[in-house]
C-alpha cells in the first residue's frame, strides 16, 4: 500500500509517499525502515522512476520505506531559489527520520541516497545514532566537481540553439539546466566534500565499475561495493532528458539492503542504545 501526503510544519510542508511493507512478514524481528534520498535538479526528474521502484522492491522485503521531496524539489513546499543553504536539505532527512520512525514504530532507520542525495545523508548520518546504514548509488563525493560538470552541461545546451544564449544570473541567483539557485547555497555545495570514512555506518556504494575500485574504507567490513557493469555518464547532454533505468544493479542493491538489515537485526543494531543518545 502506498500513501502519499505531506508532513512536517503545516506552513511549509515536505511531501512524502510512504511504502508499506509487504511480502516477507515481520514477524519475530526488529521493525525495518527506509528513508529514501533523492538527487536535485534534473538529475531528480531522471530518475524519479527508478527510486519509486526501487521503494517499492525494497517494501516487498518487509520494510517500511518513506520517499521524500526537499524543500524547492518536486512537490514539497517552496521553490528551489528559495533555498539558501544545505541545512534546509539535511533538515528536511531529519524530519523524515522522525516521521517514518512515528509511522512504522521503527528505533532506527537506514538512508539510501541516490548521487547528490547521497552525499546529503552521509552528512546527516553522521550527526544521527538511529541512522543503522547507509546505501549511497554513484555518489557525489565532491561538491566542486559536481558543480563544474553541472555548468559545462548548461553551456552546451545554450549552444544547442539557433544564435548562442545567455542565462539571466545576477548576483545572488544562478541558473543551471532549468533550476535557478541562490549562489549562497552553490558556494556551500561547492566547498562540500565527502569523506566516507567519517561516516561509521555501515556502507553499501553501488557504482559504474570504473569508479567502484576507487572507494575504501580504513575500517574492513564496513564497506561493500556492487560494480554496475553498464556504462553510462551524467555529463551527457543527450541524455538530459531521458529516464535514467538500471533494473539489474537496482535489484542488486535491493537485495543487498535486505541483507544488511538481517545483519543488523541479528547484532541486535536495529535497535537504539539509549546510552548511545546520552
Amino acid at each position: 500500500m502506498i500513501k502519499q501526503h505531506f508532513f512536517g510544519h503545516p506552513e511549509s510542508p515536505l511531501f512524502g509517499v510512504y511504502h508499506r511493507p509487504r511480502g516477507k512478514a515481520a514477524n519475530g524481528r526488529s521493525v525495518r525502515a527506509a528513508v529514501i534520498c533523492p538527487s536535485i535538479g534534473q538529475e531528480y526528474n531522471r530518475t524519479h522512476w527508478t527510486l519509486r521502484l526501487m521503494a517499492n522492491q525494497i517494501a516487498r522485503k518487509g520494510v517500511h520505506v518513506l520517499r521524500m521531496d526537499y524543500h524547492g524539489i518536486g512537490d514539497s513546499a517552496q521553490c528551489v531559489d528559495q533555498i539558501e543553504s544545505l541545512v534546509s536539505w539535511h533538515r528536511n532527512i531529519l524530519q523524515s527520520i522522525e516521521h517514518i520512525k512515528r509511522e512504522s514504530g521503527a528505533e532506527t532507520v537506514m538512508l539510501v541516497g541516490h548521487r547528490f542525495g547521497a552525499a546529503l545523508a552521509a552528512q546527516v548520518a553522521r550527526q544521527r545514532p538511529d541512522v543503522n546504514g547507509i546505501v549511497m548509488w554513484e555518489p557525489v563525493l565532491c561538491g566542486r566537481s559536481y558543480l563544474d560538470s553541472l555548468r559545462k552541461m548548461h553551456e552546451s545546451m545554450l549552444d544547442l540553439w539557433v544564435c548562442k544564449m545567455s542565462t539571466p544570473n545576477d548576483d545572488s541567483i544562478e541558473e543551471i539546466l532549468g533550476s535557478r539557485y541562490q549562489r549562497c547555497l552553490l558556494e556551500q555545495i561547492e566547498a562540500m566534500k565527502i569523506e566516507l570514512a567519517d561516516v561509521i555506518q555501515p556502507q553499501l556504494i553501488a557504482d559504474q565499475r570504473s569508479k567502484a575500485k576507487s572507494y575504501s574504507h580504513p575500517e574492513p567490513g564496513t564497506q561493500l561495493i556492487i560494480e554496475d557493469p553498464r556504462p553510462g555518464s551524467w555529463n551527457d547532454l543527450n541524455e538530459l532528458e531521458l529516464a535514467w533505468l538500471r533494473p539489474k544493479v537496482m535489484r542488486q542493491i535491493v537485495k543487498k539492503i535486505d541483507d544488511m538489515f538481517s545483519r543488523l537485526d541479528r547484532f541486535g543494531a536495529l535497535r537504539l542504545c539509549m546510552e548511545t543518545i546520552r
